[in-house]
């Protein structure tokens, strides 16, 4: 059964709050109105080149991305990727921040149910949400260490820095910000996850005694846009595709 653009970006703009983030970042909704009514929904962690080739291929009529193509990323690159999805007569929605803070559906939710993290409660300010959530994990931090690679089936960097495990606080993708950190540290975490860090990151865990594990950037946030995909799949029955780009390079 197809649906109109219009109907599912209205339901993602509730569903998500994206009106409450779009002041500090407007590419929050839809991005481009390809025309075409919606009967395949294509999901993608980057609005990439690659995406969108293999949008066309499956004839996805609405690709639902996490990262826009941001002018101060993507540069020139940014017109050039939306005429494509233009062209091909496909639709373009991006759930960013909105995405990151979200209940249930969100990536911090998502990667926590993927690796059984008994979610307590939320922290890491972002926009205007929250975009981490904290709580218990069982074994031992080699142990999770090792669960987190399966699910995640990429490897991870982790390092040890506590003898205590078991209290875990996580922000999918760029969440190593030491403040972050920090946040999850004062709400008794002994343990952090993220995607992605720096020199800083880890030197900032090592001092105040905290495990470290990085996930990569897209394997950490892909659980979320995949459940969101899902979600929309079937309250607009549609059929839908994670196309999971080169991850070799992310």
């Amino acid at each position: 059964m197809a649906t109109k653009v219009s109907h599912i970006a209205a339901y993602l703009d509730d569903l998500l709050q994206a009106h409450a983030f779009r002041e500090e970042e407007p590419e929050n909704g839809l991005i481009v109105n390809g025309s075409q009514p919606v009967a395949r929904l294509g999901a993608a962690v980057n609005t990439s080149f690659f995406s969108i080739r293999r949008a066309v291929e499956e004839a996805v009529n609405l690709l639902l991305v996490h990262h826009a193509s941001w002018p101060y990323i993507d540069l020139h690159l940014k017109e050039r990727k939306e005429e494509m999805l233009r062209a091909a007569g496909i639709s373009l929605y991006s759930a960013h921040a909105s995405l990151d803070c979200a209940p249930e559906v969100g990536t911090a939710d998502s990667l926590a149910r993927l690796i059984g993290l008994k979610a307590e409660g939320r922290f890491a300010k972002y926009g205007a949400g929250l975009a981490g959530v904290y709580g218990y994990a069982e074994g031992m931090f080699s142990d999770f260490v090792q669960l987190v690679e399966q699910a995640l089936n990429v490897p991870v960097e982790s390092w040890t820095n506590s003898d205590r495990f078991g209290r875990v606080g996580l922000v999918p993708g760029a969440g190593g910000l030491t403040n972050m950190l920090d946040e999850a540290r004062v709400l008794g975490c002994d343990t952090y996850l993220t995607g992605e860090g720096n020199m800083y990151t880890k030197l900032f865990a090592r001092e105040v005694g905290m495990n470290l594990i990085f996930g990569t950037h897209f394997a950490t946030e892909a659980p979320g846009v995949r459940a969101l995909a899902e979600h929309v799949s079937e309250k607009f029955r549609l059929t839908w595709e994670f196309i999971p780009d080169q991850i070799d390079i992310l």
